[in-house]
């Protein structure tokens, strides 16, 4: 049997790691593309074809039904690229959103695709940066049988254990919007036990032995632990921070479905709204939250001036 192939579009931070996992595991022969050239470059140096445009790439591809996934910024970028690939598709092909999308504008894209007899699947996919080594865990919306045929594609990249179907269009981005939402409240909990280890009664306390500890069988040991111990060894106080903690949108999107749903939504949303209160405000919890998504995600942090 040959290679299954698919169209990549978006080598960013993540995007760029996917497609090297896909390479690596020979399984999948990818075809890029990417605003930028050099990512392109790297990516056909592994061993994928490479593309300026998309109307290049979708063209190059010879598997009777094509597969087609976007992974770039949610918003106008990522609704750019999906109104330009479905003009380019043909019925029963595939359409997958990998971006952190609203899922509202998820379940309208299935809509408008399926208008056109073209499949698509939404896929929520984590682990940042950290799952270029381990693996990828996604969380995806669409059909079953459309799963079931891009789930070579899935297999070549995701964690074990780590990938599903999770629900019809549209479930995929709700279920990693709700993730996102829990994760913001996981991280708020975790920089505010430091921040009173390092204000409260005992003063001096090894931040990042505690750390280490509670990463060895405690209840508190957790990846998100993992990365606290990780930052606290670049930088023992986090005193090269800005107290600055940015949303990246889902936290919010969760917040607004828990109240339109009548949901208690109490501890994660108090969370999203501490980020707010972080612009204004300096402690050692906001430095601590900034560490945190900067070593998981590479999220982009503000150090003090010297």
């Amino acid at each position: 049997m040959s290679k299954m192939e698919i169209g990549f579009i978006g080598l960013g931070r993540m995007g760029a790691n996917m497609v090297n996992r896909m390479l690596e595991s020979k399984k999948i022969n990818v075809f890029v593309q990417n605003r930028s050239p050099d990512p392109v470059k790297k990516a056909v140096s592994k061993g994928a074809k490479g593309f300026a445009k998309i109307e290049d790439l979708i063209s190059n591809l010879k598997q009777k039904r094509k597969i087609v996934w976007i992974m770039l910024p949610s918003g106008e970028v990522t609704e750019k690229a999906f109104q330009q690939v479905l003009k380019l598709l043909n019925k029963n092909d595939i359409i997958i959103d990998g971006a952190n999308s609203n899922f509202h504008d998820s379940m309208r894209r299935h809509k408008e695709a399926e208008k056109k007899g073209i499949n698509m699947l939404d896929v929520g996919v984590s682990g940042g940066i950290i799952a270029a080594t381990k693996g990828y865990p996604m969380m995806i919306g669409g059909k079953k049988e459309v799963y079931k045929f891009c789930k070579p594609i899935f297999d070549s990249f995701g964690i074990k254990e780590g990938y599903d179907l999770v629900g019809e269009g549209g479930a995929g981005h709700y279920v990693k919007m709700i993730h996102n939402a829990i994760e913001y409240g996981m991280m708020q909990a975790i920089a505010e036990g430091f921040d009173l280890l390092e204000n409260g009664r005992f003063k001096g306390l090894d931040l990042k032995h505690i750390s280490h500890i509670w990463n060895h069988g405690t209840i508190v040991s957790s990846f998100l632990m993992q990365m606290v111990e990780q930052a606290l060894s670049k930088d023992k106080n986090l005193k090269k921070l800005e107290p600055y903690v940015q949303d990246s949108g889902e936290g919010k999107w969760a917040a607004t479905e828990a109240l339109e749903k009548s949901v208690p939504f109490v501890c994660n949303s108090y969370a999203l709204h501490a980020r707010f209160i972080s612009r204004e405000k300096n402690s050692t919890a906001f430095r601590m939250l900034a560490a945190i998504r900067q070593e998981f995600g590479g999220h982009p942090v503000k150090e003090k001036k010297k």
